[in-house]
């Protein structure tokens, strides 16, 4: 992928405050907000041992989607677990506001190139720089958006909080 964002341009980029309920299909064994799994395997909007991000979605179906994605097939639910979480973020990067893409110069199909993540890491990273707590960018897995939280980055008044704990118990 050629593209590139400018670090200078998004710190520029509008920011939104994000207050949402959202979902997080987790492994079993981890804690729910584990940064632990996108540290090691990286993720869209994460290169491996750079930095963690606490992925979401807005519906528990996108993140089975991407889950399933990530691990090119099914997998068994029952060794994962759904969290649901409230978010409340103050400088959000809203990917899916085709403003800012324009302004950035890229489209929804640079985000969501299946075999090619240089565009999505790179804006990630140029964005934490500029302050930004977390991404919401459309799904690459399907229909949806998710949310990529850099919770290193939070200010004194952002928080993630979890609403309840379940297991999947599907299969």
């Amino acid at each position: 992928m050629s593209k590139q964002v400018r670090p200078a341009s998004l710190k520029k980029a509008p920011s939104k405050t994000l207050r949402i309920n959202a979902y997080r299909v987790i492994a079993s064994q981890l804690p729910p907000l584990s940064l632990e799994g996108s540290l090691k395997l990286g993720g869209r909007y994460n290169t491996p041992y750079q930095f963690g991000a606490i992925y979401c979605g807005q519906k528990e179906e996108t993140c089975w989607a991407e889950i399933e994605k990530k691990f090119e097939g099914p997998v068994k639910r029952t060794q994962f677990k759904v969290v649901p979480i409230r978010v409340h973020l103050h400088k959000v990067l809203d990917l899916t506001d085709p403003q800012v893409l324009s302004r950035l110069k890229i489209t929804l199909q640079d985000l969501t190139d299946p075999n090619d993540h240089t565009l999505t890491r790179q804006i990630a990273e140029s964005a934490r720089e500029a302050g930004f707590e977390g991404i919401i960018a459309p799904s690459s897995a399907g229909p949806g958006t998710i949310l990529a939280v850099f919770s290193d980055r939070f200010d004194f008044q952002s928080k993630l909080t979890i609403v309840k704990h379940r297991k999947s118990g599907k299969t």
